[in-house]
């Protein structure tokens, strides 16, 4: 219903559509996901300081980034190719 006005300017509202809601759903996931990596350094007394930073988002990212292919390809597998 928000996207309604973009229409007028020809704008996929579809596709629009999907992005919100794999955001909104990608962020409870996020924080598990952090969560986790916070829970796996503390067991291995890694500090959570600014010197540790690049090695734990290493981490945190490379879970994205495993995670947003896993929907990619089941968005593919169903047809949402955009």
């Amino acid at each position: 219903m928000l996207c309604t006005p973009l229409k007028i300017f020809k704008i996929n509202t579809d596709e629009i559509k999907v992005l919100v809601c794999i955001s909104l759903s990608m962020i409870s996931i996020l924080a598990k996901d952090l969560r986790e990596v916070k829970d796996a350094c503390r067991a291995k007394n890694i500090d959570m300081n600014i010197r540790n930073i690049k090695n734990i988002l290493s981490k945190f990212f490379l879970s994205l980034i495993q995670r947003v292919n896993q929907i990619e390809e089941s968005l593919i597998e169903k047809g949402c190719d955009y």
